[in-house]
């Protein structure tokens, strides 16, 4: 298998979301992660939602291409053989709570002493310190308390809406500064122990709105950034949704009154420029809803297409990836073969080296067990009596 990580070790310690996602983009990239679970239950997200036996599709999300090794570290011989499994890896990730691993002598320090170049990646829910750090954290609640969630919804009647954005970004910004720090070992010969919470990754997300607040005493709110950037959404004739976004430049709002033959729009004393655009926001989508539902989408489309104004349909999931250009980036691929094949998400990183997705099946719980101690030197005996004892 290539990549731009080949020959690179994670070991994943984590469950649900943040820390398996981070983990699975370093695999997109080629590193080799092996994931440990607990004996006989596993990560959460294997039996998330109910259902039959199987694969779900929660756990399949963000758990694809990795090898699967069960070790209770809470017994000793399970403890020695995750110690042992962290002395030869480049990258250890963890999402439990600050100070877990730790009280089961399995964290940082611990590994630091048999493996002084790791990168440790601790991911929580509120961060390393701080009066909430102990506090349970899942996505809604990092969404709530960082303020992403009041830019979402009518915080007089808030719904919680979209995907676990707070869960992903905090595995984004793991991989991000794991990234980073292999450059800088790569330098320095060190290793390093980085932290990332899902309460700081929800807050780095939003820097405009944060520079909108401290540089202008602007709280924004759902339809800040809309009105700003004159993003809109209409509905058109046969009931299909679509967006256009004006943005800044002024050849867009002035392609868009010639595409729907409406230059009378341009001397309107309410949307003379973008300020008054922006301030009659209100009064403008109503003016061009009425419009645009006169005709279906795809004439509506083809019209503001052949104007260069920025325009497409909203499209839910299913017709998103039936779309010719998410085809044409071939955002789906089967991963694994036979009876294990699965259509999943693509890496959304394109680069030469190649990885067959064949061979990146989404691992069974412990399915990788045996073959992984074996390399690490243990015996066929040994192994039975570590599986008779619990400790895997």
């Amino acid at each position: 298998m290539g990549g731009m990580l080949s020959g690179l070790k994670v070991l994943e310690m984590a469950n649900v979301i943040s820390g398996p996602y981070g983990a699975m983009l370093l695999g997109d990239l080629g590193a080799e992660v092996i994931k440990v679970e607990m004996p006989g239950a596993g990560d959460p997200f294997r039996k998330w939602a109910g259902g039959g036996e199987g694969i779900r599709p929660s756990f399949a999300a963000f758990n694809r291409g990795k090898k699967s090794v069960t070790i209770n570290v809470k017994s000793n011989r399970g403890r020695e053989a995750y110690l042992r499994l962290a002395s030869k890896v480049d990258v250890v990730i963890d999402n439990f709570r600050p100070g877990t691993l730790d009280g089961f002598g399995v964290g940082y320090d611990e590994i630091y002493k048999t493996n002084p170049t790791v990168i440790y990646c601790a991911a929580t829910g509120m961060g390393p310190t701080g009066p909430y750090r102990d506090r349970p954290t899942y996505d809604a609640i990092a969404q709530a308390m960082s303020g992403l969630w009041s830019q979402l919804t009518d915080m007089q009647d808030p719904e919680p809406v979209g995907p676990p954005m707070s869960d992903q970004l905090t595995g984004l910004f793991a991989a991000y500064g794991i990234l980073g720090s292999l450059v800088s070992r790569s330098l320095s010969g060190k290793g390093r122990k980085i932290d990332v919470s899902m309460l700081s990754a929800s807050v780095a997300f939003q820097p405009l709105a944060i520079a909108e607040y401290l540089l202008s005493g602007v709280i924004p709110d759902k339809t800040s950034r809309p009105h700003a950037s004159q993003s809109y959404a209409f509905v058109a004739s046969d009931g299909l949704p679509f967006a256009i976004h004006l943005s800044s430049p002024p050849k867009f709002w002035r392609s868009l009154l010639k595409a729907v033959n409406r230059p009378d729009l341009a001397e309107d004393p309410r949307f003379l420029d973008k300020a008054d655009r922006v301030r009659n926001y209100g009064v403008l989508r109503q003016e061009l809803s009425k419009l645009f539902s006169t005709r279906p989408r795809r004439e509506w489309l083809d019209v503001l297409g052949a104007s260069d104004v920025p325009a497409g349909p909203i499209l839910n999931i299913a017709e998103a990836l039936s779309d010719p250009q998410v085809e044409s980036l071939n955002m789906v691929k089967t991963f694994g073969k036979g009876h294990r094949a699965l259509p999943l998400a693509a890496c959304a990183v394109g680069y030469d080296d190649s990885i067959d997705e064949a061979e990146r099946p989404v691992p069974l719980l412990g399915e990788h067990t045996v073959q992984v101690l074996s390399e690490l030197g243990y015996e066929e005996s040994e192994i039975h009596r570590m599986k008779d004892d619990g400790a895997i």
